[in-house]
């Protein structure tokens, strides 16, 4: 009977569990793809079963020499480390999901609710969105894949920038 619930969960709520981010894009309409976290980032996500969201990824290598002096209030600071948490609902039909931030370092982020369009394939996650910046479209695509146990892996981050 256990196994039966578990199931009924997952198709409704197929983000459970820990997910590797493995690809960062965003790619101006007519541009070049930009890798704001490297084309190595590192991080998770973390989606609980009880409604928590933690989120945490860097960039690979991470540049820890550059102060972040960026006046863009959805900035990350510092630039090179992007980490928030809430709790979170999902519509799995439709492919929304709503964090409901109470904490991390985009000041602009802190008590909002922030929306993703997402799709889950077998153990891969996909975040996919379109937004406008300084009158250009850019697709921006976040891949992940299911961990399902503790990685024995590492990725290496070299020190310094």
């Amino acid at each position: 009977m256990q196994v039966g619930v578990a199931a009924d969960i997952s198709k409704a709520n197929p983000l459970i569990g820990t997910w590797l981010l493995v690809k960062y894009v965003d790619t101006p309409e007519n541009g070049e793809p930009e890798f704001a976290f490297g084309k190595e980032p590192v991080g998770y996500f973390i989606f609980t079963a009880g409604g928590h969201v933690a989120f945490s990824m860097m960039r690979n290598p991470p540049n820890i020499n550059d102060p972040t002096s960026e006046l863009d209030p959805d900035a990350c600071i510092p630039g090179w480390y992007c980490a928030y948490f809430g709790t979170y609902d999902v519509d799995a039909r439709s492919g929304i999901w709503v964090t409901h931030v109470q904490g991390g370092n985009i000041p602009a982020y802190l008590n909002t609710d922030q929306p993703r369009h997402f799709k889950v394939s077998g153990d891969t996650l996909v975040v996919a969105e379109t937004y406008m910046s300084g009158g250009t479209r850019v697709n921006a695509e976040r891949v992940f894949v299911r961990e399902s146990a503790p990685s024995r892996r590492s990725r290496r981050i070299p020190n310094g920038g």
